[in-house]
């Protein structure tokens, strides 16, 4: 009798492991989860980096500069320096070069160039997907 209700206990833990780990392999790998930062001033020609949440690697990244409300780009083109993921594609490195003119807010005053400000988009995946799993 004991030894049947080990069995049964046995067999009874099994079944609850492989019935609890079904959802959780019909759902398989999740798609990448997009991610933006916004840097004031950052088109500074200064390495920027965002990394993906724990657990994911970068799928992707890229990045925007914009102006500010008072500002206007500056008609030269941005320099940018790189645009990549990290070593260990924890995250993306964004190092670019663009200024921003504020615009004129006092008459016979010259315009003011401050950097342009720089917005980091990266797409995050788990690991799974990272192998083709």
């Amino acid at each position: 009798m004991p030894r049947t209700r080990t069995v049964l206990a046995t067999v009874g833990a099994a079944a609850l492991l492989v019935c609890g780990a079904a959802p959780a392999l019909a759902d398989g790998p999740q798609p990448p989860r997009h991610l933006s930062q916004f840097i004031a001033g950052g088109a500074d020609g200064k390495p920027r980096e965002v990394f993906c949440p724990s657990m994911q690697h970068v799928y992707s990244g890229g990045f925007t500069v914009s102006a500010g409300s008072d500002s206007r780009l500056a008609p030269e083109a941005s320099d940018v320096i790189e645009s990549r993921p990290n070593d260990h594609a924890s995250g993306w490195i964004v190092t670019v070069r663009k200024a921003q003119v504020r615009k004129l807010l006092v008459p016979g005053k010259s315009h003011q160039s401050v950097p342009a400000d720089l917005t980091v988009h990266i797409a995050c995946t788990d690991d799974t997907m990272m192998h083709g799993a």
